[in-house]
């Protein structure tokens, strides 16, 4: 689409000044409220706990999780009005995908503990999970922010 007019460099610092305030404004929005993370720290804990349940009380436990993982984001979104779908940045991409493998990796663990019998492993499984996504989410967060602060 062509412009039939010539943009003033005044006009044009006057539009980049209100993108960076919508980035300011946009990144003071989607910081996640205090029970966010606490929140998703048990949720997602309580996935890799789920063998310790037993037969068919695995699934349920999971199923469980899940529905609140699902609830918590729901309520997020609700609190913030803002719904994201896209990481914006290389750091807070790091920080999932680091938290991703952690918590994947804790679900293999508390599986081979709970076939060997070795329920503290299991445990300590869920503690990590529990661990990583707490003081995770708000180092994403920090993370977050600053990526769309800054525009990246």
């Amino acid at each position: 689409m062509e412009s039939n007019h010539a943009q003033s460099p005044a006009s044009a610092r006057d539009a980049l000044r209100g993108l960076e305030g919508d980035r300011l404004e946009l990144a003071r929005r989607t910081r996640s409220p205090r029970w966010y993370y606490p929140g998703l720290a048990l949720f997602t804990a309580a996935i890799p706990l789920a063998p310790l349940a037993g037969g068919v009380w695995v699934f349920v436990v999971i199923a469980f999780a899940c529905l609140g993982l699902v609830g918590l984001e729901r309520a997020f979104v609700l609190t913030t009005g803002i719904s994201t779908n896209r990481v914006p940045g290389p750091r807070s991409l790091l920080v999932l995908v680091v938290m991703g493998i952690v918590v994947l990796t804790m679900v293999f663990v508390s599986g081979l503990a709970v076939h060997a019998d070795s329920t503290a492993w299991a445990l300590m499984a869920g503690a990590v999970s529990f661990l990583v996504m707490f003081p995770g989410g708000y180092v994403y967060d920090h993370f977050y922010g600053q990526e769309l602060r800054r525009g990246v």
